[in-house]
């Protein structure tokens, strides 16, 4: 985020400064060299140019895909349940907030690797795309648990209180031990946003302690419907075989965004985190080269970013009449604009 986030993988600012490089000369850089000890940022293009890229995609169709399935989620009353309604219309939210972020880590990559905004700006965008991200997570896990065969359901809170668990799990999951106001490099040419957002391994274990535990609801879910569906129907009515298909749909949608999207970064997230401490303990200052697993870490970002697109179309292919829903609303305000277009031409 810058990522937003982690420790920057083409430069290292420990403290000390090389012998050869003065405090003065340091803070004297031109603003062309933006990185630390003579890196450039250009010299990494996975961070610079194919996670704007995809943060721009993220931004350019996850925003108004989740904006009109807010709505549609706001609008859609009692035809979906109670429970799949609020969890779907959370996750919706999460998104949204997730894709908002996303023009000031643009304009951050875009600089590059300069941060032109306020330091309480870095500290609420970096909060809420991890914030988001992770109450993303626990709600796709709590749908996936609203679409298990009928029978006897197991014991679970509320979905008013299983909203507000969501949302604090997010809350957990973010880093909480915000980086000093150095970490935004006061005095030099180029500051820099929350690049050391990981500086708690302990952090990032429990996020993908999380995740991995989530994941594995969600895996659960599709094998029991999947189990439901391949077992020999019953004289129950033919809406329940049909409700279950959908529900199997969506779980397997959910399942798919968890392992393209999420799983790569969760994956590689505990051993660069212990990289980077390892680094950080060996190095006195100046730029190290990309690794493979910076490079990696990277590109894994940018699939965690797409995660926000792909959900909509799990609700176009599993909630039904979504489609039909979203149709109906565009041409509701399609026909409200042009007759307040018309209006403004007949009182012309």
């Amino acid at each position: 985020m810058p990522v937003p986030h982690e420790v920057e993988p083409y430069s290292t600012y420990k403290g000390a400064l090389p012998p050869s490089q003065s405090p003065r000369s340091e803070m004297n850089r031109s603003v062309g060299d933006l990185g630390v000890g003579g890196c450039r940022p250009w010299d990494d293009p996975a961070r610079f140019i194919v996670v704007p890229a995809a943060y721009a995609l993220a931004l350019g169709l996850g925003l108004p895909a989740n904006v009109a399935a807010l709505a549609v989620f706001v609008r859609s009353g009692r035809r979906l349940g109670q429970a799949l309604r609020l969890y779907l219309l959370n996750l919706a939210l999460a998104d949204v907030l997730f894709t908002l972020t996303l023009p000031l880590w643009l304009t951050y990559y875009l600089g590059p690797a300069h941060w032109p905004f306020p330091e309480a700006a870095c500290r609420a965008a970096g909060a809420a795309y991890y914030v988001s991200t992770y109450a993303a997570v626990a709600f796709a896990a709590l749908i996936s648990v609203c679409g298990r065969p009928l029978g006897p359901p197991p014991p679970r809170p509320g979905p008013r209180a299983a909203r507000a668990a969501a949302w604090l799990a997010g809350l957990a999951c973010a880093p909480h031990r915000w980086p000093p106001a150095r970490a935004l490099s006061p005095g030099r040419a180029a500051p820099r946003c929350l690049e050391r957002g990981w500086r708690a391994p302990g952090l990032a274990y429990t996020t993908v302690a999380f995740f991995t535990a989530a994941f594995l609801l969600v895996l659960a879910a599709y094998v029991s419907l999947a189990r439901a569906l391949a077992a020999p129907s019953g004289p129950g009515p033919a809406r329940a075989g049909a409700h279950r298909r959908a529900a199997r749909t969506m779980v397997l949608g959910l399942l798919l965004v968890f392992a393209l999207c999420l799983a790569p970064y969760h994956l590689l997230l505990a051993p660069w985190v212990t990289g980077q401490e390892v680094a950080a303990s060996r190095e006195g200052g100046g730029c190290r080269a990309t690794s493979t697993l910076d490079v990696l870490h990277t590109l894994s970002l940018a699939l965690l970013s797409l995660n926000s697109c792909l959900d909509p179309l799990i609700y176009c292919f599993s909630v039904r009449r979504f489609r039909q829903d979203c149709w109906a609303l565009s041409c509701r305000l399609g026909v409200g604009a042009s007759g307040a277009h018309s209006a403004s031409l007949a009182s012309s």
